[in-house]
């Protein structure tokens, strides 16, 4: 079944849909009704496949993705958007080369991933994220900047509910407000207001003319910027 012209149809099924940033940004829709839009629709009824082409929009309360190409499997719930995919949830907004879902609770996002919410902004080429554990991971590196500063590493977990972030390789922390500037092989990061960073290996930080090192280093980021020794 091929449906051309941007002819509008609503699908009451197990769609993409979005829900959290860094929480739930793909996940299945229970049902709830989905609006999509696109220059060509096809649906095949025996392999239960959707494939969406040219200007996809698809809308489901309050949220919305657009793309240049959707595929859904209603039997497996698998799923992708693919061509400058655009994502916005409530206060989330993702923008990414591809998203693909890996069944009803995993979610992929590659190629210049960029997620805004709240006070976090997220940067890497890869973005893997399960919506049960609410745990992210970006096996290729990438950077996570929040209201106390930013941790730039080559491989980057996020466990999202405890605001503690894991850097490992090449880890590069910055708080601009307290002129901070530090490098590890490894850290464990905290937003959850302790602003705390501890950095492991080959630890340096700089704060203005002074500069600090040691295998184990502890900074706070939110109080007078001090960074202790440990």
């Amino acid at each position: 079944m091929a449906i051309n012209s941007k002819f509008k149809i609503v699908f009451i099924m197990s769609f993409l849909t979005l829900a959290l940033c860094m929480g739930n940004v793909f996940a299945a829709s229970n049902n709830k009704p989905t609006e999509v839009n696109a220059d060509t629709i096809e649906y095949n009824t025996q392999s239960g496949v959707i494939t969406a082409t040219g200007n996809v929009v698809m809308v489901q309360e309050g949220s919305k993705i657009t793309g240049q190409k959707a595929v859904y499997n209603t039997k497996t719930q698998q799923g992708s958007v693919t061509g400058n995919v655009v994502a916005d949830k409530d206060d989330l907004h993702m923008t990414a080369n591809e998203i693909f879902t890996q069944g009803a609770n995993n979610l992929v996002a590659s190629g210049n991933v960029v997620a805004h919410k709240q006070d976090k902004t997220i940067t890497g080429s890869r973005l893997e994220y399960n919506s049960q554990t609410d745990y992210a991971v970006m096996p290729n590196g990438g950077t996570i900047v929040t209201a106390d500063g930013s941790i730039t590493g080559n491989h980057l977990e996020a466990y999202m509910k405890e605001n503690h972030f894991i850097a490992t390789g090449n880890v590069h922390i910055v708080s601009q407000t307290r002129n901070i500037d530090a490098y590890s092989d490894n850290a464990d990061y905290y937003s959850d207001g302790s602003g705390k960073a501890i950095l492991q290996g080959h630890a340096v930080a700089m704060q203005d003319n002074n500069t600090i090192r040691g295998d184990r280093l502890t900074l706070y980021l939110n109080d007078a910027g001090q960074a202790a020794v440990k």
